[in-house]
């Protein structure tokens, strides 16, 4: 596990990718979580490095709902086997927590690619980023600020508009406008895909994360992390 990652850092980035999505945080024990509806089985959980009593009772709280456990672990076949015997699902692909230095990101409001208008939305805490070509979505991302860290997420670009450097547009827009703020690091939830981009970015991988379902995701419900 690398030195810098803790449950309070977990929390932070929890914190932010809720204030994105809409969601407020609560602690379940040690643990973020997140209520996503209204529903009071439809919850999100954040834990690192569980203890087996701690997977146990995760796994017991999702297990038969549409709730998500996101594991962020170093001991991804551990983790994995443990899922597999507790009757838990994988959802979605592997991902990373990735972080920055934000002191050596770009910090000038970058101009829209040609054809491309672009949309930024300054909010309570929360920005967000719009590009469009010819009114349609080409590729959208969000940015949360949580005391010193900034939390990007979401970094989506349509398929059509994919391979045209929207992505990293986008992360150097977000950039420019949370950067108006007192924040020193960045954090971030990486596809695999994802990683690749970050990476040239100048972000690094902290650890892995594993998100599990108790119900078998039908294949439209898998969830992929631009």
């Amino acid at each position: 596990m690398n030195a810098s990652l803790d449950d309070d850092l977990v929390k932070v980035w929890a914190a932010g990718w809720a204030a994105c999505r809409g969601h407020e945080t609560r602690e379940h024990g040690r643990f973020p979580s997140a209520q996503i509806s209204g529903s009071s089985s439809d919850w999100q959980f954040f834990a690192l490095e569980p203890t087996d009593d701690e997977f146990s009772d995760l796994a017991s709280r999702i297990a038969e709902s549409p709730s998500l456990l996101y594991v962020f672990t170093d001991r991804m076949p551990a983790m994995h086997a443990k899922a597999s015997s507790a009757g838990l699902h994988v959802t979605g692909t592997f991902q990373s927590l990735m972080t920055t230095d934000m002191a050596g990101q770009d910090i000038e409001d970058p101009l829209s690619p040609d054809g491309f208008e672009t949309t930024v939305t300054r909010g309570d805490g929360v920005h967000r980023v719009l590009v469009t070509h010819d009114g349609e979505e080409a590729a959208r991302g969000s940015v949360a600020v949580v005391g010193e860290y900034a939390v990007f997420d979401r970094i989506i670009t349509a398929p059509n508009y994919r391979r045209q450097g929207l992505g990293s547009y986008v992360m150097r827009a977000l950039t420019a406008v949370v950067m108006e703020h007192d924040v020193e690091h960045g954090l971030l939830l990486a596809s695999p895909d994802g990683r690749a981009l970050y990476g040239f970015l100048g972000w690094l991988e902290l650890t892995e994360v594993l998100m599990l379902q108790g119900q078998e995701p039908a294949e439209a419900d898998i969830v992929k992390i631009d």
